[in-house]
Parts: structure tokens; C-alpha cells; sequence
């Protein structure tokens, strides 16, 4: 595993902030040259602590009015069973996160739709006892106090 340095971590909190940032303002900012903050990005990119560069969508403001919250437990708790399951999950374009968590449920999902009809439409294709789901529990966001994606780095 990498070990972070401090330039790194400032590099990193920047990028989360704003990864469109040019290299000459990260370079400025972190009082380093341009190559040298180019070739840490590329470093960091390579070992895959930086998994990807995107940029974030307010969903209401596309459409997508609906957030779900839904913890789902599986039927079977076989291992093939599952990752097919993580597949399903993982290809749906309305599920925005997915996770295999611990406790009374299996999973955790977080799904943005464009209402409850499509939400429904969802449930009724993808959490069935078909792909192994023996129950969800639906828990829908009344307002967003905080939604990102930054892990500060001290």
C-alpha cells in the first residue's frame, strides 16, 4: 500500500473538492512545480487511490426526484447467490451506491428515480424472490443535509 505524504493529501483534498482544478493552480496552492503535481496525479491514478474523476449531478435538478434508502435481505445466503446479486445491482443505472453490510439486512442500496412509478417499476423487476431477496425495507430521503463523496485527508 502507498503511504500518503502530506503533499499528497493536500493534492487529494483539493481534487475532491474540484478535480477540474489545472495543475498550475494545484501546483501553486501545494508550493510544488507542475511536473511534480502531474506526476503525483499519475501516481495516485496508477495505484488506484484515485479511482476515477466524475462530476457530481444534482438529481432533483436532472429529473430525478425520488431517493431511496432500501436495505434488503437475501433469501439465500450462498456466495454465487450474492454475487449475482452485487452484478444485478451493480449494472441498474438507478442505484447509485451498494453495499454489503452486517446486521439484520444484506445489503444496503441508494436509488434515485424519477418517481414513485418508476421506483415501483424497480422493485417489482429487481428485489423479487427471482433474484434471491426475501425482503426490502423502502426508507425515502425527505431532504438532502449533506450528499458527497469527499474523505478528508488530515
Amino acid at each position: 500500500m502507498h503511504t500518503l505524504d502530506d503533499t499528497d493529501k493536500q493534492l487529494l483534498n483539493l481534487l475532491q473538492d474540484d478535480a477540474t482544478l489545472p495543475l498550475k493552480t494545484l501546483a501553486e496552492r501545494l508550493n510544488i512545480s507542475t511536473a511534480t503535481a502531474q506526476r503525483r496525479i499519475n501516481a495516485l491514478t496508477t495505484q488506484k487511490i484515485i479511482a476515477r474523476q466524475v462530476a457530481i449531478v444534482d438529481p432533483v435538478k436532472v429529473g430525478h426526484q425520488l431517493t431511496v434508502i432500501v436495505m434488503v435481505k437475501m433469501l439465500h445466503s450462498n456466495t454465487s447467490m450474492q454475487q449475482r446479486f452485487e452484478r444485478l445491482m451493480a449494472a441498474q443505472n438507478s442505484v447509485t451506491s451498494c453495499y454489503e453490510i452486517s446486521g439484520d439486512y444484506d445489503f444496503i442500496l441508494l436509488v434515485n428515480s424519477k418517481n414513485m412509478q418508476d421506483y415501483h417499476a424497480f422493485t417489482r423487476q429487481w428485489l423479487t424472490s427471482e433474484n434471491n431477496v426475501a425482503q426490502f425495507n423502502s426508507q425515502f430521503a425527505m431532504n438532502f443535509i449533506k450528499s458527497g463523496t469527499k474523505i478528508t485527508l488530515d
